[in-house]
Order: structure tokens, then C-alpha cells, then sequence
């Protein structure tokens, strides 16, 4: 996951586009199941799909400075060129991902 290995603001705008236009519950089966995906790539001995939940739940892009120009962007719909709601939508699909559904936890 590009948010494990880059941490770019272009991947949590991605992260947050498409889980909205795929509905939450959907993007967290699909994510649910990354470590599986991943299951041969650790973080200091932890699932990728623990670090993707933080990650998701606070988003601190190595690219920060690029948070304040969202507006550059070409083709970026107006909604995501605010950086607070981009990360509030990453935030809210690292809930649903901690808490699991009906599935239980990610680990």
C-alpha cells in the first residue's frame, strides 16, 4: 500500500476518493484483508495493515507542505482540496478498518 512505502498527501487523497466513491463499508472488506496481501512485509514485526489503520487515523504525509496546495492539483474535485476533510475521511475508514465491521479488528 502506497501509504506504508511512499506516505505522500497524493495517496491519502487517493485513500480518501476512492473510499468515498466506493462507500466505506467496501473499502474496509477490501482493506481488511491487506495483510493477507502483504503477509510477507512486517514493520518492525507488525501487520502492514496495523500501520495502514495509523497511518489512516493520522495522516502526517512526509510531503506536508503539498497539504496547503491542494488547489494546484489538476482535475482534483473542489471537495478534496481542503486537507482537513481528506484526512477526516482517512480517519473515519481507520475506524470502521479498528473496529472491523462485523468481521471484528484488523490486526
Amino acid at each position: 500500500m502506497l501509504i506504508v512505502r511512499r506516505n505522500q498527501t497524493r495517496d491519502y487523497l487517493d485513500v480518501a476518493a476512492l473510499t468515498e466513491a466506493m462507500g466505506t463499508a467496501e473499502a474496509v472488506e477490501v482493506l481488511a484483508h491487506i495483510a493477507e496481501y502483504y503477509a510477507d512485509q512486517r514493520i518492525d514485526g507488525v501487520p502492514v495493515s496495523s500501520q495502514v489503520v495509523r497511518q489512516l487515523a493520522d495522516p502526517r504525509p512526509a510531503d506536508s507542505s503539498v497539504t496547503q496546495q491542494l488547489t494546484a492539483y489538476r482535475n482534483l474535485e473542489h471537495k478534496w482540496h481542503d486537507w482537513n476533510r481528506v484526512r477526516d475521511r482517512c480517519r473515519e475508514v481507520a475506524i470502521a478498518l479498528a473496529e472491523g465491521g462485523d468481521d471484528g479488528p484488523v490486526s
